[in-house]
């Protein structure tokens, strides 16, 4: 009998820290009511680790860098059709031809889109109103990062570097 009461003090206290929980592992960041899947993120750091010259770079090791260019790039997306900014095709193709790391990865069918809305991004980045309207969406958007790729900087517009991704924090001490 003691057993069965264990089982279910067991299951309800999963159940109630599966009910605290703010999000899916499947799930790298949410961006308003935008998703970024794990699944995405996987497949562009994997692409880039293919495709680095560095034998130590590894898909684990982009996957941080790949979620903040998702989010920036979900971000100045919003900002971009709200102030109806545009950066003209003939630009960004410049841009992604003069540089021969953007050129290969936008002929991948599985970074087409990524590089695509990067090069978008950093160009309307670039611009007083791109940055701007940028900052406004953010501050106004609710954002969550999978804590295993650190903590979101609105400000910044970026992860903060150096953070742990824990999902607990050391409890401060009593002062008596």
């Amino acid at each position: 009998m003691k057993s069965g009461k264990l089982v279910a003090l067991a299951t309800t206290g999963v159940l109630a820290l599966a009910g605290c929980a703010s999000g899916s592992p499947q799930v790298a960041a949410y961006v308003g009511d935008s998703q970024i899947s794990q699944a995405q993120v996987d497949q562009v750091a994997q692409v880039l680790a293919d495709t680095s010259s560095d034998p130590e770079d590894t898909a684990g090791g982009f996957a941080p860098t790949v979620v903040q260019l998702m989010i920036q790039n979900e971000i100045v997306g919003v900002a971009a059709d709200a102030k109806k900014l545009t950066v003209p095709d003939a630009d960004r193709a410049a841009a992604i031809a003069g540089d021969a790391t953007l050129s290969a990865l936008s002929k991948n069918p599985l970074t087409t889109d990524f590089i695509t809305s990067y090069v978008t991004t950093q160009m309307l980045l670039n611009t007083e109103a791109g940055a701007t309207a940028a900052q406004e969406v953010a501050l106004a958007t609710p954002i969550r990062v999978n804590p295993r790729f650190g903590v979101w900087d609105d400000t910044r517009l970026g992860l903060i570097q150096g953070s742990s991704g824990s999902l607990s924090e050391l409890a401060p001490l009593k002062q008596e």
